[in-house]
């Protein structure tokens, strides 16, 4: 290998990791987007956030080796999807009930990720109350961006995702590719 190829290649190796640093560069966050399969991809931040309709709930779950219980305040993600700035999940009403075909993945700074199909938290299947959480136990969530996911029922916060940067709804048979969510 000639010293241009030596070269070019540690060019390579060198923007790799800050190409990915880039993607998931992590902390708090002050804004996530709604994208998708949704009919006005929309912007929140925490007074958008605050607009909705408050849910709170007290929830229980086993993280970092203990159990942690935690009074958590913001709006249910079936409302958030649903409410008059994003419009509403885009559905074919040709196929029937195509609401149980669409995921909802929900991505932090960090680029963690959890999905949860939109039937989980339909009022009208699943009835999930899956909560994006702008406070916990009356404060700001802090360190933890200005929303995370909250999941009462579950008995592990695995699926609680801090941090939010994108809300994305797809369909689970079209769903893109890891590498574009």
């Amino acid at each position: 290998m000639n010293l241009r190829g030596l070269l070019f290649a540690a060019v390579l190796l060198t923007l790799g990791p800050v190409a990915a640093d880039a993607a998931c560069p992590g902390g708090p966050t002050t804004t996530f987007t709604v994208t998708g399969q949704v009919k006005n991809p929309t912007i929140f931040d925490i007074h958008r956030l605050q607009q909705l309709p408050t849910a709170q709930q007290n929830i229980t779950y086993f993280a970092a080796g203990a159990v942690t219980s935690q009074s958590f305040t913001g709006a249910l993600l079936w409302d958030l999807l649903n409410n008059s700035a994003v419009g509403g999940i885009v559905v074919d009403p040709s196929i029937k009930n195509d609401i149980l075909h669409k995921i909802v993945i929900v991505t932090g700074s960090d680029c963690y990720q959890s999905v949860f199909g939109a039937g989980e938290i339909d009022p009208f299947f699943g009835g999930s109350q899956v909560m994006v959480a702008y406070a916990a136990n009356g404060q700001p969530l802090g360190a933890n961006g200005f929303a995370r996911i909250a999941i009462p029922g579950d008995k592990a916060g695995g699926r609680f995702v801090s941090m939010i940067t994108n809300i994305d709804v797809e369909d689970a048979a079209n769903a893109p590719p890891k590498s574009h969510w």
